[in-house]
């Protein structure tokens, strides 16, 4: 508690100074309200060449290009040179450095947009427009793609920019060559023309910071005190907030240096879910998860009765009471929904050995849980179409599981007839026929027809019990041999012989409908 109150005093001891460099480093200019960098010196020395791309590309965000460059004029200081430099098929000079703000206004206003992009060629000329008495010479670039039509190669470029500090802004596009950029100097990305007045502002208060003393002022006197206040800029996609404290202005001298120096590329914000997803969510989703587990595990594996020792009670209680209790509720409204009986057909057909209410609460409980993960993910929309694959992907798992069990046993039926038909010509009754089957016959037959024998010793009628299988299996092949059972039972007649002539007429039909599938394939 104490180290912990030692920082907390720590950090408000420096906060104030730590706001106020804040301010300076982000707040753009031209922005009602907002807190600007401004030089309290003469900025002597520095010179600025504006290069902006006016090719055919740039046609769509050229008049907000235009307007961050006035802003960017505006807001340095005006004994500052700025040149401007356009280039589309050709290199333009529209003016070389001059402190001349309404000739630099109407330059960047004539800008027209036409032609490829002639990068290169446009630095070279930009680096021979600097005078020579210029101490500090910044090259501030604006372009959306690469290279295209220049008669310089970069290398030419980069060794014609040798103590020149490029500043690239580059508005990302398809065309955009962030490597070439990157070779040439600092490249600040900006996803729209919204970012790139963010970009301009930046670089300028970059310039301010670096050419004399600056401080942060909202349009008040230097010995008024900086009220708290917040300031929100919007860069690209990416909103800063900068809270500042009650403090004083101050300056700060800075050693001269020979050319700016490199300066690393801000990092670029990408949007994702995981970071827009706010903590009240990610609790809420975990708590889901959690749930949901507890109750899988209250539902599949129930532990044995608790003793009176351990709890300290009378009654002992079963910590699988919860399950049991949504098993009885989720089997009711299956039941008076109708739905019951036929899902116990389906899954005794698909052999999953479960109940009607346990599969569809596994299928609720895995539907909510990956539901949760979906809210996480993509938010209310993921999460419904999430549960909604959960349970439709059950369903089409149960269907498809049933009829390739049914398949499997239509396939294996003239086999069992077979086998059925030995048995009872060797002088086996019925009963003991359909025995052999539930011990040699392969799946899904032998657990079919050991469920039939297991239903007759309980006392159910055997035909009846096979009258069951068949609809279970969908098999009109075992209704007819159930057809049959029960005429010799009320004839009489050979079985045997009854059982082969089905058996014979079942596998003719089968070859008949491959011989078909075949033709038609």
């Amino acid at each position: 508690m104490n180290r912990l109150r030692h920082r907390l005093l720590a950090f408000l001891a420096i906060a104030p100074r730590v706001a106020v460099i804040a301010v300076v480093a982000v707040a753009p200019a031209g922005l009602p309200g907002s807190a600007r960098a401004a030089a309290q010196v003469p900025a002597v020395g520095l010179e600025v060449m504006l290069v902006i791309d006016a090719s055919g590309s740039m046609r769509p965000a050229i008049e907000a290009a235009k307007a961050a460059a006035r802003e960017f004029v505006d807001s340095m200081p005006a004994e500052v040179p700025i040149g401007v430099v356009t280039f589309g098929d050709d290199v333009t000079v529209l003016t070389p450095p001059t402190t001349d703000r309404p000739l630099l206004s109407e330059e960047i206003n004539s800008i027209v947009t036409v032609g490829d992009t002639a990068l290169y060629d446009a630095v070279i000329a930009a680096s021979q427009q600097f005078s020579l008495t210029a101490d500090y010479k910044v090259i501030v670039l604006l372009s959306d793609g690469k290279d295209e039509g220049s008669g310089a190669t970069l290398d030419a470029a980069i060794a014609a920019s040798q103590g020149v500090s490029i500043e690239a802004i580059s508005l990302t596009t398809a065309q955009t060559d962030i490597a070439s950029l990157s070779a040439l100097g600092t490249v600040t990305s900006a996803d729209d023309t919204a970012g790139v007045s963010a970009a301009f502002a930046r670089v300028a208060s970059h310039l301010a910071a670096v050419v004399g003393p600056v401080m942060a002022t909202t349009s008040l006197t230097p010995s008024t005190t900086v009220e708290a206040s917040t300031t929100t800029v919007a860069v690209s996609t990416t909103t800063v907030a900068v809270s500042t404290a009650a403090v004083a202005p101050s300056t700060t001298s800075l050693a001269p240096v020979a050319s700016l120096p490199p300066r690393p590329a801000a990092p670029v914000a990408v949007d994702s879910p995981s970071a827009t997803a706010s903590p009240v969510t990610l609790w809420l989703g975990a708590l889901g998860v959690f749930l949901g587990l507890l109750l899988l595990g209250l539902l599949f594996f129930p532990r044995a009765r608790v003793s009176k020792a351990r709890l300290g009670i009378d009654k002992p209680r079963s910590v699988s009471d919860m399950g049991k209790r949504a098993v009885s509720v989720v089997d009711q409204a299956l039941e008076r929904r109708g739905k019951r009986a036929d899902l116990a057909t389906k899954l005794a057909a698909a052999d999953i050995s479960m109940q009607p209410a346990e599969f569809v609460g596994v299928v609720a409980v895995v539907a909510v849980v990956l539901g949760l993960v979906g809210l996480l993910l993509a938010g209310p929309p993921g999460a419904l179409l999430t549960a909604a694959v959960v349970c439709v992907g059950a369903r089409v798992y149960l269907n498809r599981t049933k009829a390739r069990h049914q398949a499997a046993f239509a396939a294996q039926l003239p086999d069992v007839l077979q086998l059925v038909t030995t048995s009872l010509r060797s002088g086996f009754g019925l009963a003991q026929a359909l025995d052999s089957v539930a011990e040699e016959a392969e799946e899904p037959a032998r657990s079919a027809f050991a469920q039939v024998l297991v239903e007759s010793r309980l006392g159910r009628d055997l035909p009846d019990a096979m009258r069951a299988l068949a609809r279970r299996m969908d098999s009109h092949d075992l209704e007819w041999v159930v057809g049959a059972i029960e005429i010799n039972r009320d004839t009489g007649g050979n079985l045997s012989e009854i059982f082969r002539t089905v058996g014979a007429t079942i596998r003719e039909r089968q070859r008949l409908v491959r011989l078909v599938a075949s033709l038609t394939a």
